[in-house]
């Protein structure tokens, strides 16, 4: 089964801005430092923040997992991300992928969207997924509030 979910917030910050968190290094740091009750660590494994890089993420009372920036497009704000070891894939599925998209609305705003795009054979792992988009919600509340500021 295959299967997507979008969301969408608005940020009252520049594309660029909103960016230059989301689009490098800042954002794990940035997750682990506000919201460690989400994210408890995340370790670069190999890279430099760009395309390829690997990093290791710990959740809470979670065995890590490993993610694989598969797509850095500073150009368009995208930045795509799979998960390649444990986590979700210990869980059933066979492909969860994680997009976030900056764009800008006009010179004083934006949106940050979130795809979550996945493949699995057991429909009750649906579940997971919603569960998983609601603590990317709060991720980008958390990172709006921030940047607002």
């Amino acid at each position: 089964m295959l299967g997507k979910f979008t969301e969408q917030v608005q940020i009252n910050v520049a594309a660029s801005e909103v960016w230059n968190l989301y689009g490098t290094n800042e954002f794990p740091k940035f997750i682990v430092e506000k919201l460690p009750h989400i994210v408890e660590k995340v370790e670069l494994i190999e890279g430099n923040g760009g395309a390829g890089t690997l990093v290791q993420v710990s959740l809470p009372g979670n065995p890590p997992y490993k993610e694989k920036f598969v797509l850095m497009d500073d150009e368009k704000r995208v930045k795509e991300v799979e998960i390649v070891e444990g986590g979700y894939l210990d869980l059933g599925f066979t492909f969860y992928g994680i997009k976030f998209e900056v764009i800008e609305k006009d010179e004083n705003s934006s949106f940050i969207k979130l795809t979550i795009d996945f493949e699995t054979k057991d429909v009750e792992n649906i579940h997971l997924t919603i569960a998983n988009l609601q603590a990317f919600l709060a991720i980008m509340k958390a990172s709006a509030d921030y940047l607002e500021k």
